[in-house]
C-alpha cells in the first residue's frame, strides 16, 4: 500500500510537471507572437520613417524625426509591459478600438507612401469586444500592414470591419503585387496570424495572385462581444441570447 501511494505520489508529480511545462512553453510562444507581431512591427515602422529622411533636413523632415522618436518612447514602454507580462496594459491602451484600428493605419501605412481606406460598421459598440479579441484583431491587422510594406509594392490599402449577421468580418485588402497563394513554405507572420485566429475561435482566408493584390478576410464568432451590444446590432432572439 506504501508502495501504491508513493507511485501515486511520483504520477501526480509528473502530471504536475507536465502541465507546469506546458504552461511555459505556451507563455513562451504568446511572448513570441507579441514581439514578433508588435515590437518589431513598430520598429520595422520607424525604421522606414528613419530612412527616408536621412537626406532631408527641412522643418518637415524634423517633424517627422520627432515623431519616430515618439513612436520609439512608445515601443520602448511596450517592451518594458511584455516584459513584466502585464497584458491587461496591452489591453487597456483600446479604451476606444476604432480609434486605435485607425492611428495604426495612419503610423504604419503613410510613411511607407501608401493610401489606407477605412470603414466600419458604427452600429456596433466595437469597444464591447473582449479585450483579448482587441489586442489578437490589432496585432493581426498590424501584421497583414508590415507585410504589405514589406513585399506587395501597393499603393492603396481598404481595411474594413463588418457585422454580417451572427458573425465579424474584417477585410484587409492591397493592390499590390499579389503572389501564388499556396505555394512555399508559410513565414512566421502567417502562423502567428494563424495562432491569433484560433485564439479568438475564428476563421482567416488569404486571397491572392500575381498582378490581382492580396485579400485577408477574417470571420470571428459574435460570442466576442457582450449580450448588451448583441442586442444594439438587431440580432435574431435566438442569436441574442446565445
Amino acid at each position: 500500500q506504501q508502495q501504491e501511494a508513493n507511485q501515486e505520489i511520483f504520477n501526480l508529480m509528473l502530471a504536475q510537471k507536465q502541465k507546469v511545462e506546458e504552461g511555459k512553453q505556451s507563455e513562451q510562444k504568446r511572448i513570441s507572437e507579441e514581439l514578433h507581431d508588435g515590437i518589431l512591427g513598430e520598429m520595422n515602422g520607424v525604421r522606414m520613417v528613419l530612412l527616408g529622411l536621412n537626406k532631408k533636413g527641412d522643418d518637415a523632415a524634423i517633424a517627422l524625426r520627432e515623431q519616430a522618436i515618439e513612436k520609439l518612447k512608445q515601443v520602448q514602454e511596450e517592451i518594458r509591459s511584455i516584459s513584466h507580462e502585464l497584458n491587461d496594459a496591452s489591453y487597456q491602451k483600446f479604451n476606444n478600438f476604432m480609434n486605435s484600428i485607425e492611428d495604426l493605419l495612419k503610423s504604419t501605412v503613410e510613411p511607407a507612401g501608401i493610401q489606407y481606406y477605412f470603414s466600419y460598421d458604427q452600429d456596433l459598440d466595437w469597444d464591447q469586444l473582449e479585450g483579448v479579441t482587441k489586442i489578437n484583431l490589432y496585432r493581426i491587422l498590424q501584421e497583414s500592414l508590415q507585410n504589405c510594406i514589406k513585399h506587395a509594392a501597393a499603393t492603396s490599402i481598404y481595411v474594413s470591419f463588418e457585422v454580417d449577421g451572427w458573425q465579424i468580418v474584417i477585410t484587409i485588402q492591397d493592390n499590390g503585387r499579389g503572389f501564388e497563394a499556396g505555394k512555399g513554405k508559410k513565414g512566421i507572420g502567417h502562423k502567428n496570424i494563424e495562432s491569433r485566429v484560433r485564439k479568438i475561435k475564428g476563421k482567416w482566408y488569404l486571397k491572392s495572385a500575381p498582378g490581382i493584390g492580396t485579400t485577408v478576410l477574417l470571420e470571428i464568432p459574435m460570442e466576442h462581444i457582450s449580450q448588451d451590444a448583441k442586442k444594439e446590432i438587431s440580432l435574431p432572439k435566438d442569436l441574442q441570447e446565445a
